[in-house]
């Protein structure tokens, strides 16, 4: 006998509905194994994972997901930055060469990040400037190649 509860507010039938309607399978899954967990109350935990071929943990795993936050906790969160990648404005490494072109001294990445934050009041990842300055020509310690 399951110990374990499951909110009820959202109906087996939404539930199916979106089963039906998705493209995601990890999404398909969580959301069969709710169905599961919704329309057959006495089925256990462990059977409920061995009808779906998948760990006791991962019906566990759904179950508290719902009941959370219902459907959309099931969705599974991707992978990678939220926001993209950020767009520089050119004129910061144009002005960036420029000095670096001046200079007589060897800039790190490091020092060159430091420039670009005091000078344009931006912090730049080191690996954007290193990316940025490889492709005009310059090595990692800013020296043409």
């Amino acid at each position: 006998m399951r110990v374990a509860t499951i909110r009820k507010d959202i109906p087996v039938g939404v539930i199916r509905r979106t089963i039906k309607n998705t493209n995601d399978g990890v999404f398909r899954l969580r959301l069969m194994i709710v169905e599961k967990l919704l329309s057959e109350p006495d089925m256990s935990l462990q059977a409920i994972a061995e009808s779906l071929i998948v760990n006791r943990e991962t019906v566990t795993k759904c179950l508290n997901l719902f009941n959370q936050g219902g459907l959309e906790m099931l969705r599974p969160k991707r992978a990678g930055r939220k926001e993209g990648n950020p767009k520089y404005d050119s004129g910061i490494f144009s002005d960036l060469i420029r000095v670096l072109g001046e200079s007589r001294e060897e800039w790190s990445v490091y020092k060159m990040q430091d420039y670009i934050r005091d000078r344009h009041e931006v912090t730049v990842p080191e690996s954007t400037i290193y990316y940025r300055i490889a492709k005009l020509g310059f090595a990692k310690r800013a020296r043409r190649v």
